[in-house]
């Protein structure tokens, strides 16, 4: 089984012709293309055109989070580029998802719970009083209420996840994927590929692990690896 369709590569770059010869170099070993914000800061709708082109889904990861007015015209100019997946955080509130979703044509919404650069002291931090496993399933309720078509969540979230939400046919989008011998970096809430896909993950956001490689190919192949070795050869297959 070919694990490829999961892994999205994060393409963190902001000169546009540096993400084309990259996506150019690892197309056909990934599932999709992920591009955020600083991408998008530096090339505009125009980039996300380009990046278009070359064929692949795009998860374009914005993050919307405003008042449901502003964050639903915000949402109407990006879904104008028909990416396949759109991100908007769950905390902007039902009534904002909600406006999002109105809008959404053939978009899919994924609503971000708590970002995996963040731990139980940061929500300590910010005065709330309980754990990311609760805090991320309030939020994911909330999600659910909505409509949104996903969440954007650390691995560490979704199997718990899946048993308090009544939506099966919700995607789970883990960012936060590392092997072993990768650098953390800024994430705190990571976990390895085939642990990811143990949890029921669909899609695997992996960025700096790829794009910072000497060999992003051989990386690519060393993830998928993993995942065949810890997971698929135990007979633990799990794909939605």
């Amino acid at each position: 089984m070919n694990y490829k369709d999961n892994i999205f590569c994060a393409i963190d770059f902001t000169k546009i012709e540096e993400s084309k010869k990259f996506i150019s170099k690892i197309s056909d070993h990934v599932g999709g293309i992920k591009i955020g914000l600083e991408f998008f800061s530096e090339n505009g709708p125009q980039g996300v055109i380009e990046i278009k082109k070359m064929g692949l889904p795009i998860f374009l990861d914005m993050k919307l989070k405003d008042i449901p007015n502003t964050a639903k015209k915000s949402a109407k100019n990006l879904i104008k580029l028909k990416p396949d997946y759109l991100s908007v955080h769950l905390s902007g509130g039902y009534s904002m998802l909600k406006e999002i979703i109105s809008i959404k044509e053939t978009t899919k919404i994924l609503g971000v719970s708590m970002l995996t650069s963040l731990d139980n002291k940061d929500l300590k931090s910010f005065g709330y009083n309980l754990s990311s496993l609760k805090y991320v399933e309030n939020l994911a309720k909330i999600g659910e209420k909505a409509g949104v078509d996903g969440l954007v969540s650390s691995a560490h979230e979704v199997a718990y996840l899946k048993e308090r939400l009544n939506n099966k046919k919700l995607l789970y989008i883990t960012p936060g994927i590392r092997l072993p011998q990768n650098s953390l970096n800024d994430q705190k809430r990571v976990v390895s590929p085939s642990d990811a896909i143990k949890s029921g993950s669909s899609i695997l956001i992996i960025g700096r692990s790829i794009t910072q490689s000497n060999d992003p190919i051989d990386s690519i192949n060393k993830i998928i690896k993993e995942i065949e070795v810890n997971f698929e050869s135990k007979n633990q297959v799990v794909r939605t």
